[in-house]
């Protein structure tokens, strides 16, 4: 019977949980971003700090400079995608002639004949291309909401930084003193710790692989190579789909517009090489081990949080993740939690 209520109280946690995220995705995606971005730059203002910056002028310094930066990132990507949008009827023609020549290719190698090949294509193509245009007009009409939650994102990183001492006595001054108040410390230390040094790493790690790309598509001469460059590297923030996702856009775009196979395939096997070097040389080495979340917790994460709050949860849920298991392996009721999290 204990069993069962103790179920029943966690299914309705649960429960509630969601339908809190999911109602208030609008409030909690910029403010949870704007956690995380705090800690990936409180060290700046800590800094700035040291030298006789007040506690106004370094948390604004700080968010002024992380803005400057990811302000002109996302200008690049969105001025490139709007070349790319532009250009729509030039690619579904490219499109349609990488479709003729690997109908060709099939036709030489099986003797399927062309013209069952090039009735079966059209149809598919006609097909995706009502799906995939539509996708991309609505991308393109929801960059003023994106901004928005942008702009909101960086207000909420001013303010916490602003107030990051007040915050911290506050959670602390819950506890009593003594152990337990020792104990919040290094729980709170521990999650800055954590969270900076994933999101740090995760931007070295994005920075090595664009520059990686960048090159291997100017020597190759793939078309939109600066788009595909940010877009590779920006979606490996989502642990697991987001490499892939990465490796199979720019072989698609070669797969385009290189007419040569032997091309293709060369330029497939240095970017399978580079997916390589970033998944078990550049995450091991610079993000290391500071996560300790075993993979089915993160795969599970990755699925709850696109459900509840799409692309955004995809990536904060994992960090949230950790944090969770951090909050849990210091609270004596929840140890058993912070195992199961763990590797």
């Amino acid at each position: 019977m204990e069993f069962f209520k103790k179920a029943n109280y966690i299914l309705y946690f649960f429960i509630a949980a969601y339908l809190i995220l999911y109602q208030l995705s609008t409030f909690f995606i910029p403010f949870t971003f704007g956690i995380f971005f705090s800690m990936l730059i409180v060290p700046v203002s800590n800094f700035l700090e040291t030298y006789k910056f007040s506690t106004l002028l370094s948390s604004l310094t700080a968010t002024f400079i992380f803005f400057v930066s990811l302000g002109c990132l996302s200008y690049i990507f969105i001025f490139q995608f709007s070349q790319l949008a532009e250009q729509l009827p030039e690619i579904r023609d490219e499109i349609q002639s990488a479709i003729e020549r690997i109908q060709l290719f099939i036709a030489a190698e099986t003797g399927l004949s062309f013209e069952r090949q090039q009735d079966m294509a059209e149809r598919r193509t006609d097909t995706l291309w009502e799906l995939v245009e539509p996708r991309i007009t609505a991308f393109l009409s929801g960059i003023m909401d994106f901004s928005i939650g942008f702009l909101l994102t960086f207000v909420y990183v001013f303010l916490l930084l602003l107030n990051r001492h007040k915050f911290i006595d506050f959670i602390i001054s819950m506890y009593s003193t003594g152990r337990k108040e020792e104990n919040v410390r290094d729980a709170l230390n521990k999650i800055s710790r954590v969270v900076h040094q994933y999101l740090w790493g995760r931007i070295q790690v994005m920075t090595t692989l664009a520059v990686m790309y960048y090159i291997t598509f100017l020597i190759f001469g793939l078309p939109f190579a600066l788009l595909v460059t940010l877009f590779g590297a920006l979606i490996t923030v989502i642990p697991y789909i987001g490499p892939l996702v990465s490796g199979v856009v720019p072989i698609t775009v070669a797969v385009i517009y290189f007419g040569d196979p032997y091309y293709i395939l060369m330029f497939s096997l240095i970017i399978m090489v580079i997916q390589l070097i970033e998944s078990y040389v550049l995450e091991p080495l610079i993000i290391g081990k500071e996560m300790k979340i075993n993979a089915l917790a993160v795969i599970v994460a990755i699925i709850l949080g696109g459900i509840i709050w799409g692309i955004a949860g995809m990536i904060l849920f994992v960090p949230i993740l950790a944090t969770i298991k951090i909050i849990a392996n210091h609270s004596e009721g929840f140890k058993p939690v912070g195992y199961l999290l763990g590797k």
